[in-house]
């Protein structure tokens, strides 16, 4: 048997993958917590944003104003570059709004996942996440629960991290794209 090299992925992502079904209510449970917390999150990040977007059309209406007080020609100039500007940086501020959202999915997210080993099925988890682990390595593999939750196994030629972190880390990469959903408006 080939080793496993440290830094493959564990699972294929088909719907018939054995880790892929393992993983299923953990990863389940992740997002459906996640999207719930952020519903909070977004609410007030929406309402954030809008302030931030009325405070740019009130900046931009000033600076037009301004700008053909001081002269049609000059004024047209000056206003397309303070349009420009106030467009850059009320984009700024909605990038910053958005990354703040997104670090605290990450943030719920981690901590929803090292809440796992008080869960009355955890035990049940860790049965299933080994068994996984000595699947993918092999029998002599050696499992180790992980601190904060979850396992670690390993061969002398492989490992493959199930810590609390790592699982937590893939539900987040598991989401891709769909995380915009989280500032998009439906």
């Amino acid at each position: 048997m080939t080793p496993t090299p440290i830094d493959a992925p564990i699972t294929a992502r088909t719907a018939s993958s054995p880790a892929h079904d393992a993983l299923a209510p953990v990863r389940d449970a992740l997002i459906g917590g996640a999207r719930a917390q952020a519903g909070q999150t977004l609410a007030a990040a929406r309402a954030d944003a809008d302030t931030i977007v009325e405070a740019a059309r009130r900046e931009v209406d000033a600076i037009l104003a301004e700008a053909r007080a001081a002269g049609e020609a000059d004024g047209r100039a000056a206003a397309a570059a303070e349009r420009f500007g106030v467009r850059r940086r009320a984009r700024t501020l909605v990038l910053a709004a958005q990354r703040e959202l997104y670090e605290e999915l990450c943030r719920q997210v981690r901590a929803g996942v090292r809440e796992l080993p008080a869960d009355p099925c955890y035990p049940a988890l860790i049965k299933k996440l080994a068994r996984l682990a000595r699947r993918r390595l092999g029998p002599a593999a050696t499992v180790e629960e992980a601190p904060g939750g979850g396992i670690v196994a390993r061969t002398p030629d492989a490992e493959i991290d199930l810590s609390a972190d790592a699982l937590a880390e893939r539900a987040l990469a598991d989401l891709g794209a769909e995380v915009t959903r989280l500032w998009t408006r439906k």
